[in-house]
């Protein structure tokens, strides 16, 4: 009965990424806070794109909370939004406006007054979304869920990241990525660590592995297009050359 409910669970997940754009914004996604979100993104990069990890140090708020104020799915409260922004060295004063103006939008598009436009995909992405290709320069980046994650050890106590299997409804790809915990961050700072990202199609012959040094921010592999295949996502830790944990997700067919 378990393994159902699961099941049920992810058919109803897949059935959402999978929606059009526009069944998206009625579903999941308020045109102020989408609008909100992009306007930190472009803050964020203005101040040399630092990563999450680093921005939860200056902030003292969580990666999670963090990237959800800039997942464009609901509007950041106040206080991470004005946290966010002075760790950007933007002006708290212009965003307070900005956060009110948004806020009062979401107010009147619940009502029903506004119409909700579609979110598009980001203009200018350099790589064409194809086998092997990076998954944000191929702009799958922006509409990206998780459909799967599973814990990955070096030890029976020891929890050193999370394997993740992304996938873009718009670019119908998925990869692999990883996210390191604070303890695998200490352990790099007087080891090599390396990590191995695989995303695999089908019976294993067709797949692609990233291998890159631990830079204490999400990583992740090329994508791999989907189809009628089942795909699944790998990781691999090696710490001064030794593999020492590994972890996979489900196979799941996303047609």
């Amino acid at each position: 009965m378990q393994s159902l409910e699961k099941m049920d669970a992810f058919r109803a997940m897949v059935n959402e990424v999978t929606m059009t754009a526009d069944e998206r914004l009625g579903y999941r996604l308020e045109t102020a806070a989408g609008t909100f979100a992009v306007e930190l993104l472009r803050l964020r990069e203005s101040a040399g794109t630092p990563s999450f990890r680093e921005l939860a140090k200056r902030t003292h708020y969580s990666r999670t909370a963090l990237s959800t104020a800039v997942a464009g799915r609901v509007l950041p409260s106040l206080p991470v939004t004005l946290a966010f922004v002075a760790a950007c060295g933007g002006d708290e004063q212009e965003w307070r406006k900005r956060w009110q103006q948004a806020n009062r939008r979401l107010d009147v598009s619940a009502a029903g007054i506004l119409e909700r436009p579609v979110i598009a995909r980001p203009a200018g992405s350099p790589q064409a979304v194809v086998d092997g290709a990076d998954p944000e320069r191929a702009g799958c980046g922006f509409d990206a869920v998780t459909l799967d994650a599973q814990k990955v050890a070096i030890s029976e106590t020891q929890l050193v990241g999370q394997v993740q299997l992304r996938y873009s409804p718009w670019g119908r790809a998925a990869w692999s990525r990883f996210e390191g915990t604070s303890g695998l961050d200490h352990l790099a700072t007087t080891n090599q660590v390396e990590i191995h990202m695989e995303i695999e199609r089908g019976d294993g012959l067709t797949r692609t592995v990233e291998k890159q040094e631990y830079i204490h921010d999400y990583m992740w592999s090329m994508i791999l297009l989907v189809g009628p295949d089942p795909v699944r996502a790998r990781v691999q830790v090696l710490i001064n050359g030794r593999l020492m944990g590994a972890g996979e997700t489900l196979a799941l067919s996303l047609s």
